[in-house]
């Protein structure tokens, strides 16, 4: 490169333009003795397609072209036509479709007319786009844009102007619609009134639509209804404010985020708030008094079913958690009603199909709510974020969500539950505590063929010092299973062994959470502790893990994120306990739903009676003292939805206590009350009387 650097300084402008010019001619052999040169022309395509959300143009390679003419034609570099086709060994084929970005033309296409206003004479009058035949005109009975030469050349420069206006022809069966912020897949089919199917095989390949990306609207799908409405005209050229999308990153507006730092006290509250609750209570099959049961298996193997009846207290086991949720924010909203709040509770049974949520959304008894809770299935999420953000509604799903990627384009929705990325850092501050320490990766993926595998490990090498920590062996990554062959009990023991450092702390990182691999490598482990310094840094879903053996938490010290945690010896908890005991005559068991619903309830029905729509862009400027929760909800784009990034980090001592890191580094002290049995939740009032 360097090479070609110091050749072409040796010539001047105009010899550059002689190399350029014999470059974009080929030899055509003629079946004479003399054969003839000619310039084959590169007319820029008039048909674009969108991918991805981005527009290109799709050019059809034609006899003679060269990846330099067509680069020179559009503009753009020979570097971007090979990247963008991913062409090997630089070579192209007579009637190869090359697809080049529109935005990549329109900033060569600006940057070449700049050129040429500076410098007319070094351009040689020749405009963006054209071919050297072009600048220097034609003479009567030349095709435009084509030098005079022999009739098969003409003919074939004919047959390229010709495919040209066919392929632009065929792209008015679409328009372009600019995507623009807030905007998702379902407000722009419902915009056009076509389908999101529809919206999604016009432009496959796109999830996600962010601002100023572009869409194919088909116009044979746009109800008559809206065409009629609508005045938008197909986009024949890509406006100049999308030149810089392909080449560098617009930062948005940074928001600012307001960090809790002392609690908040309310002792009265006024105004309404209109709450709708989506959950699936499942009415239906709680309804139903028979069931099939097939338990019996008669003596040739087969399965007997036969109706069995159901006791009149039994509840549809899918529908206990929600029904435990919905408990909890009957009680905050008891509390926030004693603050003379008054709120409005719809309550809806959204069940685990889509027909009931459409119907719901289609009826208008959504329209004007302050606050939706719920729903619970990303697939419900999915189908009324759209819905939601154009009418500005927040969105708070009270359960862990499995889609890790379930905020995107949905700006109005509430994560309480973090996700995998959330966990993964929280956990990686924990390794950053501990630098001397020998770190030891446990997998149970062989080759971390899954994500979430090879993204912890890749976030656990930069917490303990990049790849000189595994060139050093302060990092080890090893694979088990906790199978052995031959029912060797000892094998695991002695491979876990073989990797301990008996120097320094030895931590292991489980990259599972699966019963059988966390039970065997605590048990491998805790033969090793007299021997071993070993602390064990696992999943939050190890807590859950019902066949472990508690002293093996304690005894290996381990380490834990835990979305929420519930303390049963502070005063809030016994108030909540005593208040539930009354309501529903029985106590909230430890891992109930209770807690989550009436922390969800309390939190952002609070928080939009007391700040309005500010707590709602920053919600932290609302810090209440809860029962299993500490919210710290942050978003990284504006056109995304807000995750909580307040983890609580557990971590278990030999001495069978545990103690409790909170998000913050100064954790507030709540308040102490001489009598908590007697009194009311403490975040809603000290002045609050029993009912």
């Amino acid at each position: 490169m360097e090479e070609k650097k110091r050749y072409f300084s040796r010539f001047g402008a105009a010899s550059m333009l002689m190399i350029a010019a014999l470059l974009m001619t080929v030899t055509i052999e003629a079946q004479t003795q003399n054969p003839v040169q000619v310039t084959v022309p590169v007319t820029i395509s008039g048909e674009k397609t969108v991918a991805e959300g981005k527009v290109y143009y799709i050019h059809q390679v034609q006899k003679g072209q060269t990846l330099y003419s067509i680069a020179r034609a559009y503009t753009v570099t020979v570097d971007l036509l090979i990247r963008e086709n991913a062409i090997a060994d630089n070579g192209i084929k007579e009637g190869q479709v090359l697809r080049i970005p529109a935005a990549a033309v329109a900033q060569g296409q600006v940057a070449a007319k700049n050129a040429q206003a500076k410098n007319p004479q070094q351009s040689g009058g020749q405009t963006p786009g054209q071919t050297p035949g072009q600048a220097t005109g034609q003479t009567s009975g030349q095709v435009s844009g084509q030098p005079r030469t022999n009739g098969s050349a003409t003919a074939d420069a004919v047959r390229t102007t010709q495919s040209a206006t066919k392929q632009a022809n065929q792209n008015e069966r679409y328009i372009y619609h600019r995507v623009s912020r807030g905007e998702t897949l379902g407000t722009i089919a419902g915009q056009y009134g076509i389908s999101v199917p529809d919206l999604k095989r016009a432009n496959r390949g796109l999830l996600f639509p962010h601002e100023g990306d572009y869409l194919l609207i088909p116009k044979n799908k746009i109800s008559p209804a809206q065409a009629g409405r609508r005045t938008v005209l197909p986009v024949n050229e890509i406006p100049v404010d999308t030149v810089l999308q392909d080449t560098m990153t617009v930062e948005e507006e940074k928001e600012s985020f307001t960090l809790p730092a002392s609690r908040t006290e309310i002792d009265r509250l006024q105004g309404s708030v209109r709450v709708a609750v989506l959950l699936p209570f499942f009415i239906k099959e709680n309804n139903a008094r028979f069931h099939a049961d097939s338990t019996n298996i008669d003596t040739d193997g087969n399965r007997n079913y036969r109706e069995q009846g159901r006791y009149s207290g039994a509840i549809y086991d899918g529908s206990l958690p929600f029904l435990e949720a919905y408990e909890g924010i009957l009680v905050a909203v008891d509390s926030l009603r004693s603050l003379g709040l008054t709120v409005e509770l719809d309550v809806y049974d959204t069940g685990a199909d889509t027909t009931g949520l459409h119907l719901l959304i289609l009826s208008g008894a959504l329209a004007g709510v302050d606050l939706i809770i719920g729903p619970v299935f990303s697939y419900h999420i999915e189908q009324i974020a759209g819905w939601a953000a154009e009418r500005d509604i927040p969105i708070v799903s009270p359960v862990p969500l499995r889609d890790r990627d379930i905020t995107l384009n949905k700006p109005t929705l509430y994560r309480v539950f973090p996700s995998e990325s959330v966990i993964r850092e929280t956990m990686a501050r924990e390794l950053m505590s501990h630098p001397e320490s020998k770190v030891i990766f446990l997998h149970s993926d062989s080759s971390m063929y899954d994500p979430a595998t090879s993204a912890l490990w890749r976030r656990v090498i930069e917490a303990t010092g990049g790849d000189s920590a595994v060139a050093e062996g302060r990092l080890v990554a090893h694979h088990y299973t906790g199978v052995t062959q031959q029912r060797n009990v000892y094998g695991n023991v002695s491979t876990l062994e073989n990797l301990l450092d008996p120097a320094r702390e030895n931590i292991i990182v489980l990259a599972t959470a699966q019963t059988p691999i966390v039970s065997s490598a605590f048990s491998a482990l805790h033969s090793l502790i007299k021997r071993y310094n070993i602390k064990v840094l696992g999943y939050p879903e190890i807590r859950g893990l019902e066949t472990i053996d508690l002293k093996y938490y304690y005894d290996l010290e381990l380490f834990i994120p835990a979305e929420s945690y519930v303390d049963f010896q502070s005063p809030a908890t016994q108030a909540f306990s005593s208040l539930f005991m009354k309501k529903f005559r029985t106590e909230p068991m430890a891992e109930s739903f209770v807690w989550r619903g009436f922390d969800v309830a309390w939190y952002f029905i609070g928080g939009i009676a007391y700040r309005g729509k500010e707590f709602l862009r920053d919600p932290g400027t609302f810090n209440p003292a809860l029962l299993c929760l500490e919210p710290d909800f942050r978003r990284d784009s504006r056109q995304n939805g807000y995750e909580n990034r307040g983890i609580f980090f557990l971590h278990y001592h030999k001495d069978m206590t545990i103690e409790i890191k909170r998000p913050w580094t100064q954790p507030v002290v709540e308040e102490v009350f001489q009598n908590p049995f007697r009194k009311p939740f403490p975040g809603s009032s000290g002045h609050n009387r029993e009912r």
